[in-house]
């Protein structure tokens, strides 16, 4: 596993600096891949009453009125590809300007429900799969996020086909059974987990019990992720680009892969 310094080192070789040359690859061949979704008036939420909204943007300066262009932003934490701090679920646990840096960079294990998720859109993501993903790829590595792949990014930005409700306005989508989150959360070296749908609990579960039990763990979750499918199932690295803000339960992000030349999507 690479470590963070020359992680860092990768990334500042790869967007640049000040230098009027082009800035020099990485010294270990990559490929970038955007994980985040734009997020705009359009973007799905999930909808409760008297608390969510739609993301919500006003000018409050045009070139043409002030010579200057600026928005005002109106939005919950909880919108778009995000990250949801432990203290989302948990009193005890740090909020996301607490979350130390180091755990914002991560080894991503992503499994692949695709086909099953096309067969059934409850699927869950269990301890079966997890165990397969290792009989394959080995044991977990240390300081590592949980992936779900399960396709359901191509659904964005419908409203309808996100949430997917049924009648009785109970919405069904893939994600991590209780179980899985149980035995994530005990694992030291899984710093968090994360999902291409709303939530790391199944749409149909309305207690977030998952959500419970890793923020009881001090771990983080992403949700609303894009271009899972374009990861390998290891080898690929992440860092969560976050605002610092205090006292937030989570917040939107920019969740940014690199994958190396030498390893192939799923």
């Amino acid at each position: 596993m690479i470590g963070r310094r020359a992680f860092v080192g990768g990334l500042a070789a790869t967007v640049g600096g000040c230098a009027a040359s082009p800035p020099s690859p990485p010294a270990e061949a990559s490929t970038v891949v955007d994980l985040t979704h734009p997020l705009g008036p359009s973007s799905p939420y999930i909808q409760v009453r008297d608390a969510t909204f739609p993301f919500r943007r006003a000018p409050i300066a045009t070139i043409a009125t002030r010579g200057v262009y600026a928005n005002k932003w109106e939005l919950t934490e909880h919108i778009g590809t995000h990250i949801d701090a432990p203290c989302h679920f948990a009193e005890d646990a740090p909020c996301l300007e607490a979350i130390p840096l180091d755990d914002l960079f991560a080894e991503a294990v992503v499994i692949d429900l695709r086909a099953r998720v096309e067969a059934n859109p409850d699927t869950e993501l269990t301890l079966a799969d997890l165990e397969r993903w290792q009989k394959a790829h080995g044991p977990l590595p240390q300081r590592s996020v949980v992936l779900m792949c399960s396709g359901w990014d191509a659904r964005w930005p419908s409203q309808e086909r996100f949430a997917n409700p049924d009648a009785g306005g109970v919405m069904h989508f893939p994600g991590f059974s209780r179980a899985a989150i149980e035995h994530l959360a005990a694992r030291p070296e899984i710093l968090g987990i994360g999902v291409d749908t709303f939530s790391i609990d199944p749409g149909r579960d309305t207690r977030y019990e998952g959500h419970r039990v890793l923020s009881a763990a001090k771990k983080w979750a992403l949700e609303c992720l894009a271009n899972l499918s374009r990861l390998p199932p290891s080898g690929s690295r992440l860092f969560i680009g976050v605002p610092k803000v205090e006292g937030a339960s989570g917040g939107p992000a920019r969740v940014v892969a690199w994958v190396p030349h030498d390893r192939g999507p799923h």
